[in-house]
């Protein structure tokens, strides 16, 4: 359990980090997963502000990553839920992916990430959550 709860709090400040950067960057942050955008469409203030909002949001995420770890009995709603949301989000790639195409290779990484090791994340967590 302990190797699990280090891990987490290792991992907590990837989604910190990233969404930091879109905060910081908008639009431009997804230029770097491989988005082809015009420059209009980088200065449109509606995608620029909604590129800002889930960037906040996804620093959300690492932050309750970090709180999970530090009790996860506690706190395994919780971080079900969220592994849950984020395999779902995976899914919501898949849609796109059969709606409009093939995106950039980065891309294809985070569904990977979210279809396959997300789930592995949580199994690994239920088989070292204390049984109470």
């Amino acid at each position: 359990m302990r190797a699990f709860t280090l891990f987490l709090k290792w991992l907590a400040p990837i989604p910190v980090l990233v969404g930091l950067l879109h905060l910081l960057l908008g639009l431009r942050a997804d230029v770097l997963l491989g988005a082809r955008l015009p420059d209009p469409v980088l200065a449109d203030p509606v995608l620029d502000s909604q590129s800002r909002f889930y960037g906040v949001a996804f620093m959300g995420y690492g932050a309750l990553i970090y709180l999970c770890a530090t009790d996860l009995r506690k706190y395994a709603a919780v971080f079900g839920i969220m592994g849950g949301f984020l395999v779902l989000g995976g899914a919501g790639r898949l849609v796109s992916l059969a709606v409009q195409g093939m995106p950039s290779p980065q891309v294809i990484a985070l569904a990977a990430i979210e279809l396959l090791g997300v789930p592995l994340l949580l199994l690994w967590f239920f088989r070292v959550l204390p049984k109470a």
